[in-house]
């Protein structure tokens, strides 16, 4: 397990409104991977809402601790905005109740990865997921 912190700000964050994002990433063999994939959409989402100091905490873990720790996350109602997870786990977590149907929010998040696709953006579609996901869009 290794857990970092990533934020990029100005100096003038004194007004801002702190926004902190908690993620759940498997390491995928090197735990500072997610560093480099993190640190441009957080200049990204902090360029975007200037009003807003945007950070995120993510703990990382290797593949095969992963789903164990997911589950017990999950189990214990811990907040979490970003999570990477193996599609096999989907069944196992939907029979124990612990996915939610996400369908009356997924259009507009379908239309904006179509149009970034389509644009070849696909670089932001990690920092378009991030402001979806914490309402900041």
């Amino acid at each position: 397990m290794t857990s970092s912190s990533l934020s990029y700000s100005d100096a003038s964050i004194d007004n801002k409104k702190q926004v902190t994002l908690i993620a759940i990433l498997e390491d995928q063999g090197d735990p500072d991977r997610w560093n480099s994939l993190l640190h441009h959409s957080i200049q990204e989402l902090n360029a975007k809402h200037p009003d807003l100091d945007i950070q995120i905490n993510y703990t990382t873990y290797p593949y095969d601790e992963t789903r164990e720790q997911l589950l017990r996350l999950m189990s214990d109602k811990t907040p979490m905005d970003l999570v990477t997870v193996d599609q096999i786990w989907l069944g196992e977590f939907a029979e124990k109740g612990l996915l939610t149907d996400l369908t009356n929010y997924t259009q507009a998040w379908v239309d904006l990865l179509i149009g970034m696709k389509s644009t070849g953006m696909e670089e932001h579609i990690m920092t378009e997921y991030m402001e979806f996901g914490h309402g900041l869009i």
